[in-house]
């Protein structure tokens, strides 16, 4: 993947080995995103998810007044949060009645910011307490900022939501980003054509290209990590194991060398990865699109977590051979 992106003159960055350095308690998808924030190497930062298309060139917000006026531009989610809701005492802030954030595109200052960063990096930090009460990192972001009393702007224009993608203006009112969160890229199967999505010809081009460069799966590479990692790798990928996701159901799941899930294999269930925290194995089993859980490797030879979306069950794993 590395090599993919190199003529694009872009830095990659593994926040697993920055982690060692520049410690954070939970680090998982959406909590990557407050983190990989505050540590990369730029002062100003236009964050964009994956799935975020610009519409036009966004440069130009670097130069708007209202961010050299606040220095952050957050752009409105579909809802609010209810006056009732508990996270606004939690937090310690006011109500207020306005726009949640939509954190699939960001500008920030983080030379004027910085101080709000750093909370809705806290918060995500324990976002095994936070994310019951909101819905993953958008309005750690929005909280954060309130609580700190920092200002930033936000266009007037509402997020226009159509077939499943996420329509974000300027100050002007004019479509600036398109943030494809319902029908998220796929390299496996077709993807959907939406009308009046700009540069659509050029993303499906673009997932052509990568077809010829790469074969859709994540292959497994421990060389260079803990000798632990690979020895690890080799159990899981010798034998079967009963994946119980507690409360739910049970089937057997099989871990192929190549970085993919065979037998037991659901949408949730597709690839697999090894990492080391704090000299502990960590089994990260993912679907297309996102982390679905982690789990550590415990004394009695069981992989124990929960998972990280929708009914956020506990999940076991143990070999059928005990």
């Amino acid at each position: 993947m590395k090599a993919i992106v190199q003529p694009l003159h872009v830095e990659c960055v593994d926040a697993l080995e920055l982690r060692k350095t520049f410690s954070a308690r939970i680090l998982n998808g959406w909590e990557l995103k407050a983190y990989s924030l505050l540590n990369s190497p730029f002062k100003e930062v236009l964050l964009l998810d994956a799935d975020n298309v610009p519409a036009v060139n966004p440069e130009f917000l670097f130069e708007t007044n209202q961010y050299k006026e606040t220095g952050a531009i957050f752009w409105p989610d579909l809802g609010r949060l209810q006056k009732g809701r508990l996270i606004w005492k939690l937090c310690g802030v006011h109500y207020r009645d306005e726009p949640e954030f939509e954190s699939g595109q960001l500008l920030v200052n983080k030379e004027k910011t910085g101080k709000a960063l750093r909370l809705a990096l806290w918060y995500n930090e324990h976002s095994d307490f936070y994310y019951k009460h909101i819905h993953g990192d958008k309005e750690t972001f929005h909280l954060a900022f309130r609580k700190m009393e920092i200002p930033y702007a936000m266009p007037a224009q509402p997020v226009l939501l159509k077939a499943g993608t996420m329509y974000q203006h300027d100050f002007e009112g004019n479509v600036l980003f398109q943030h494809r969160n319902g029908p998220k890229w796929n390299y496996h199967s077709e993807n959907p054509r939406l009308p009046g999505f700009r540069f659509e010809e050029e993303c499906f081009a673009f997932i052509r290209d990568l077809k010829l460069q790469w074969n859709g799966t994540i292959a497994q590479d421990f060389s260079g990590k803990p000798h632990t990692l690979g020895h690890t790798a080799k159990k899981l990928t010798t034998n079967t194991y009963n994946y119980h996701r507690i409360g739910y159901d049970k089937r057997p799941l099989t871990f192929l060398s190549n970085g993919k899930i065979g037998a037991g294999n659901a949408g949730c269930e597709q690839f697999w990865n090894l990492q080391e925290n704090a000299d502990k194995s960590i089994l990260e089993i993912r679907s297309e699109n996102a982390l679905t859980c982690a789990l550590q490797f415990d004394a009695d030879n069981v992989w124990r977590g929960r998972w990280l979306i929708g009914e956020k069950m506990p999940v076991e794993l143990l070999r059928t051979d005990g």
